[in-house]
């Protein structure tokens, strides 16, 4: 978290696809061997690009899966030698069901060149993710190369072997928000100094207004950020897959990952409109802070929804997530 952290201060959209990718390479350790080598054979600088939400269809041939599907957020797939995509197994036009009734929903793994990508990513902040659409059709997958990622847990017990992936997602999310209002509240101290507003007589930096919001943003940013690591130095950290998550500890994760983003939005939000007329142009770095920040809010991951639901627990309403 601290290293996709200082690589948001320096740029978000960097931190963003560090994060997403390391997020993709623990998503692989749930593999078998024999489908993690392959996956592997390049080496460990290998990158996997993708998301876990089930998006397509997947039927099952001799040996593996014919795979058809849409997937959307793909951040990094330029860069990337393999592509996730999650899917629904298919049998005779249904979803098949697991031994518990749910639907059989697994993880395929992917060689990027078996892949279209859809030039789809023309959004508001975080351009240079890349994170455009992808799609395949009718494509074979190996039995290796797959994964139910959501519910068996890693094939190996191991360091990164984490079988709550939400508890996870949040606050590594949320370091990305973090970085880029550090980055934000770095280039309004730089601008105050020299900046004189029109019809002052002296620089943003000696004015009250300033002082406030400067105070506000990082009171706002440092309050976000200890409470996020201090929860985060909780997580199980143990070389089993084994060791589960108590109800109080995933939803202080939830809260403090959702909390620490919206936190850091509202820090570069009192940045951005201290600097006035100059942050609405292209070429202000607080311009970028604003776009960025307000992108890496709206992962379902550090939502305000999430706060929603941990208020829900804590007056007893019950857990309404799991995993």
């Amino acid at each position: 978290m601290q290293v996709i952290e200082e690589l948001a201060r320096q740029d978000g959209s960097v931190g963003w696809n560090v994060m997403i990718a390391s997020g993709a390479a623990i998503a692989a350790s749930y593999l078998p061997e024999a489908g993690l080598r392959e996956v592997y054979r390049s080496g460990p600088s290998t990158v996997i690009a993708g998301a876990l939400l089930p998006k397509g269809a997947a039927i099952p041939v001799p040996g593996g899966f014919r795979l058809t599907g849409h997937w959307t957020f793909a951040s990094g797939c330029h860069q990337a030698d393999w592509m996730l995509g999650s899917s629904t197994v298919m049998a005779h036009g249904t979803p098949r069901l697991r031994p518990d009734g749910s639907p059989d929903v697994r993880a395929f793994f992917l060689p990027v060149g078996a892949c279209e990508i859809l030039d789809t990513w023309h959004t508001a902040g975080l351009r240079g993710t890349g994170s455009h659409d992808w799609q395949v059709a009718d494509v074979f997958v190996p039995q290796e190369q797959s994964v139910p990622i959501l519910r068996d847990g890693p094939s190996e017990p191991g360091s990164l072997s984490i079988r709550d992936f939400a508890a996870y997602a949040g606050p590594r999310v949320a370091a990305v928000a973090l970085g880029i209002a550090r980055d934000a509240l770095d280039a309004f101290t730089a601008l105050a100094m020299t900046k004189t507003p029109v019809l002052a007589t002296s620089p943003l930096a000696t004015q009250p207004t300033t002082h406030e919001r400067v105070g506000r943003a990082e009171a706002l940013l440092l309050a976000g950020r200890a409470f996020l690591y201090e929860t985060v130095r909780k997580l199980p950290q143990s070389l089993t897959c084994s060791e589960d998550f108590t109800d109080d500890l995933r939803a202080r994760s939830r809260l403090a990952g959702a909390h620490a983003a919206q936190s850091a939005a509202e820090a570069v939000d009192l940045m951005f409109n201290a600097a006035g007329t100059t942050s609405i142009y292209a070429s202000s770095r607080l311009e970028r802070c604003f776009r960025d920040v307000h992108v890496a809010t709206q992962h379902v991951a550090v939502a305000a929804s999430n706060i929603e639901m941990v208020g829900q627990y804590f007056l007893g309403l019950g857990l309404q997530w799991r995993r």
